[in-house]
Formats: structure tokens, sequence, C-alpha cells
């Protein structure tokens, strides 16, 4: 007779893993797999946050191309540098506006970061108490 069937035989109950789970979490105030769902929702606004920054990191090179190009083209009569060419479009107010929603965005990416990372230490965390109740049931059993 192998460990299972003895268990079953010494009137053991079957545990499934539902039930495992359910167990699990009625020891926490939020069931840890609320937790990796709420862990899931934030990582997919991590990443919205994430792509949005880089997006409009390239697109501030080519807005500042753009707005240098036309400044180029108004001006073409006059002699103008590299320099103040590249001065006078970064002080367009377009390409103002594009740094500022960039801004907002690196605002919006460190707070999805932030989030992100205490509920996945809040998980962690918990996956540690019960690794921690685990070793202390092993020693009370034994």
């Amino acid at each position: 007779m192998d460990r299972r069937e003895a268990l079953r035989a010494s009137g053991a109950q079957v545990v499934t893993p539902e039930a495992a789970r359910e167990l699990v979490s009625s020891h926490f105030d939020v069931s840890p797999y609320e937790q990796i769902e709420t862990m899931r929702q934030m990582g997919h606004r991590k990443a919205i946050a994430e792509g949005r920054c880089v997006q409009l990191e390239h697109q501030r090179h080519i807005m500042l191309a753009t707005v240098a190009n036309e400044l180029a083209v108004a001006h073409s009569k006059e002699r103008l540098s590299e320099a103040k060419l590249d001065r006078l479009a970064r002080a367009s107010s377009r390409y103002q506006a594009h740094v500022a929603g960039l801004g907002a965005a690196v605002e919006e990416r460190d707070h999805a970061r932030s989030e992100y990372a205490a509920q996945r230490a809040t998980l962690e965390w918990d996956r540690a108490a019960v690794a921690h109740l685990n070793a202390l049931s092993r020693l009370d059993g034994g």
C-alpha cells in the first residue's frame, strides 16, 4: 500500500487544487489569487505606460526635426545656422507641448512601476508567509 492509499484508508480527505486554494485564501485578508489578478492588471498598465514613453521619446526627435525643417523653409531667405534652427525648433510651442506630454508619460510610467513593485512585494511577502507556515506545520507534525 502506497502513502496515498494509506492516507485515504485512515480517513484523510482528498484535497483538490480548488480546495487547497480556498484553504490558502482563507488565511489572508486578500486572496493571493486576487492579488495575482491585480498584479496582472498593474503589469498591463505598466506595459502601456512604458510603451507610451518609448513612443513619445522616439517621436521627440522626429518632432524636433520636423519643426526645424519647417523653420528652415519659412526662413529660406535668411542664413540660419544649424544651431539657431535647433534653438528655434526647441522654442516652438508644438515641441514644448510634446515635451510636456513626454514628462507626463514618464511620471505615469514611474507611478505604474511603483504600484507594480508594491503589489509584487506584497505577493512575495505572502508567499514567504505561506512558506513559513508550511515549515511550522512540518515542525508541529514531526
